[in-house]
């Protein structure tokens, strides 16, 4: 079956017409009654009639026209529904990352994307940060925000954040503010952080491994929300994003412990397949977030 005979057939009868239908495909009225005279011949039938004013169809023709005008019909509500996701009228994107990232880093982003761009769908997929780079390698999401670094030759990694950590206390603590405490100092206390396999988590044992010290948080959960209204209510000193607690610290219902050792600022990264082009939607958003991530910077 030569496909492109049955397209100038198709066409020549909803034209009924040489040089509309020549205009139509984009190819010259010769070229028309040339694909016309093949097809006829293949199916040793004649499908056109020629009057004065055009064409009409044949009986075979006739039968041969309402056989293949649905699936035309469903050729061009494809390239109807292909053009919506390239003109991002269609289309969705899933991204993966930690619920705290999620609620104070990318929720901002979704809503502004979706207020120019209402329909495309956006999915979201919770977990840590191998669990995160797990679902990219499998194809579940398009795009990943991890806690950096990561070592993982087959992805694709774009700075996003810049954010640095801290240790808080409630009012119970409160005196351990107006002080500079050691590493040393701090694991005297009651320790609150999040769970072990957390980038976070990592990042405060090299941090204290760093100055010789092995530690074990007293209190270990699992969202950010949580780890806030533990030192609230003073359940001890809490290892937390900074930015995440500006809001606290100003309303004075948690207060900042320095210690005497610096600590590194955390980057914050964007992952997608080295090897695997993102949708249009799906690049769309990936350069919203690029364009629009000065706010933790």
């Amino acid at each position: 079956m030569q496909l492109d005979l049955y397209r100038v057939f198709y066409i020549t009868a909803l034209e009924q017409n040489l040089s509309k239908a020549a205009k139509k495909l984009y190819i010259t009225q010769p070229s028309v009654s040339y694909a016309i005279k093949q097809l006829e011949e293949r199916l040793e039938t004649p499908l056109f009639i020629r009057t004065s004013k055009g064409v009409l169809l044949t009986k075979e023709g006739q039968v041969l026209f309402e056989s293949i005008e649905p699936a035309f019909a469903l050729i061009h509500k494809a390239e109807q529904r292909i053009a919506e996701f390239k003109h991002l009228k269609r289309g969705h994107v899933t991204i993966g990352g930690s619920d705290s990232t999620c609620k104070h880093y990318l929720l901002p982003y979704i809503q502004t994307f979706q207020d120019r761009y209402a329909d495309i769908q956006i999915k979201l997929h919770h977990g840590s940060t191998p669990q995160i780079i797990e679902k990219l390698t499998n194809g579940l999401i398009d795009i990943g925000i991890v806690h950096l670094p990561i070592a993982e030759n087959h992805v694709h990694v774009t700075d996003f954040l810049t954010i640095s950590s801290t240790f808080v206390v409630g009012k119970k603590y409160k005196e351990l503010a107006n002080q500079t405490l050691s590493l040393e100092d701090i694991l005297h206390y009651p320790l609150i952080s999040f769970s072990e396999s957390s980038s976070s988590r990592k990042f405060l044992e090299q941090l204290f491994r760093k100055q010789d010290l092995h530690v074990q948080p007293d209190i270990e959960v699992g969202s950010v929300e949580l780890l806030k209204e533990c030192a609230k209510i003073g359940m001890g000193i809490a290892f937390v994003t900074k930015e995440l607690v500006q809001q606290e610290l100003a309303n004075e219902e948690l207060f900042e412990v320095h210690v005497n050792v610096e600590i590194a600022d955390r980057k914050v990264g964007l992952i997608t397949q080295k090897n695997g082009p993102l949708s249009n939607a799906a690049n769309k958003f990936f350069k919203h977030l690029n364009q629009n991530n000065t706010k933790f910077k």
